[in-house]
């Protein structure tokens, strides 16, 4: 093992330095940053420590960047031939390992897969390889340049002589898997250069990623948010203006969100509210009507079919008689499916549930028979960010025998850390409708959107 120890101005500067020493297959050890001159001023400088396996034969660094020469345009057939015989014929892979020095190169070049795929078309990419000779061909007079070879002339014997030997093709699933593990070590060297920037951060500077921890968002989303964005995004402060922007963009590409509900262009739409006992369901639903009423003037109507829980109907009714709607009571699915046919004139058509313990499987049976009462019914399930994460997991696995369509997250004021919401819904196919923050109606709830949610995620 050869350890080398180098100092520069510059990071860049420093990594040449290893590169010319060890070779493009050197490890990086430890980076740090001095002054020299003295504690009072001096030049800033960074030391970096790489190590490289002695049994390893020397990478020279050598310019990626292959300019070819000009050339006659020649017919294809001899095009491919010579396309072929560039390929590495040894059983070596296309594209070489790589340490990590080596992948430094790739980071900020406008097109990372340019020095890989460089290196991987010519053996030596300083010096084109000399085209082998092509395979026998007939003889052929002399002709203009053109893109199409003739088609050969057939010999007096009638059989035809290939125009070139048949060679193998580099396969589209190797190109695809080469490219994956590229993008994978593009990422990886991107993550640690986040790390390494940010321990220079100064400790005052809450970085995105330190609000997301602060939110108790798994380590391995924050990672992936360091593999998904620029580097120095990474690394704003929280309380920077386009920290909102960054998050956000991320947060689409890894969840869905639905941004609360649209009604039906053509006849009513019916939307029903499930979940467990005490989340806010009733509440939520009051919510949304006022919203559908007084914002956008559409005509609804309200259905409950929870008889379980004392005064459910008549706080209903309450709501209803504010909001002008009608209100049905339900307690069957044979009901529901009569009282939605009453009101399929309607522009929308709220149903709320009584709440139904996950682990109750009489309950959960009979809620899901209920739901069966209109096939285009929108189903809600109603979530409270108060919950354990373990438990709400719970609560979406045993409530996935309803198929709910969409997610509500309610009393998202009522707890400092909402992390949750991401590391249940990355990667998940549920998407999120609407964010409740209090119990004002209609005004204390959030149609979700990835910039709404990325301002929760941020709060101090």
């Amino acid at each position: 093992m050869q350890v080398r120890t180098v100092r520069a101005s510059s990071v860049k500067e420093a990594m040449e330095q290893i590169k010319d020493e060890l070779g493009s297959d050197a490890v990086l050890l430890h980076t740090k940053k001095y002054r020299e001159g003295g504690v009072l001023g001096g030049a800033e400088m960074i030391e970096v420590t790489a190590a490289v396996d002695e049994t390893q034969a020397r990478v020279p660094h050598t310019p990626s960047v292959y300019v070819p020469p000009a050339a006659p345009i020649l017919p294809s057939n001899v095009l491919n031939q010579y396309r072929m015989n560039e390929l590495p014929t040894d059983g070596a892979t296309a594209v070489p390992a790589r340490g990590l020095v080596s992948a430094y190169d790739t980071y900020g070049a406008e097109s990372p897969m340019a020095e890989p795929y460089a290196a991987a078309a010519l053996p030596n990419a300083s010096q084109p390889a000399a085209p082998s000779a092509p395979a026998v061909l007939p003889p052929q007079p002399a002709a203009p340049a053109y893109e199409t070879a003739p088609a050969p002339v057939p010999p007096p014997d009638g059989k035809m002589i290939p125009s070139h030997e048949e060679v193998p093709v580099m396969q589209d699933d190797e190109s695809a898997e080469r490219i994956r593990l590229l993008e994978d070590e593009l990422a990886q060297m991107k993550t640690m250069l986040a790390s390494m920037i940010a321990a220079n951060q100064p400790k005052e500077i809450v970085t995105i990623q330190d609000a997301l921890r602060r939110q108790d968002v798994r380590s391995e989303l924050c990672e992936d948010l360091a593999g998904k964005v620029p580097v120095a995004d990474v690394n704003l402060d929280s309380l920077d203006p386009r920290a909102g922007s960054v998050l956000s963009g991320y947060l689409s590409q890894v969840m869905k969100f639905t941004d609360g509900l649209t009604p039906g262009a053509r006849g009513s739409r019916v939307f029903a509210f499930i979940g467990t006992t005490g989340v806010g369901k009733t509440t939520t639903l009051a919510k949304v009507a006022a919203h559908f009423v007084l914002e956008q003037n559409l005509k609804g109507a309200l259905i409950t079919a929870d008889t379980y829980r004392i005064s459910a109907v008549e706080q209903l009714k309450k709501y209803a008689e504010i909001l002008g709607l009608p209100v049905e009571v339900v307690y069957s699915a044979a009901d529901l499916k009569k009282a939605i046919a009453r009101h399929r004139s309607k522009d929308f058509i709220l149903v709320d549930t009584a709440g139904r313990s996950q682990y109750n499987e009489f309950q959960m049976d009979e809620l899901k028979d209920l739901l069966t009462a209109h096939s285009r019914m929108e189903k809600h399930l109603v979530v409270s960010a108060t919950t354990k994460e373990a438990d709400v997991a719970e609560i979406m696995k045993r409530f996935s025998v309803c198929k709910p369509d969409r997610i509500i997250f309610t009393k998202t004021d009522e707890t400092r850390t909402i992390g949750m919401v991401l590391n249940l819904l990355a990667g998940s196919e549920l998407p999120l409708s609407f964010l409740s923050n209090g119990q004002s109606v209609p005004d204390d709830i959030i149609p979700a959107t990835a910039e709404r949610f990325a301002e929760l995620l941020l709060r101090e």
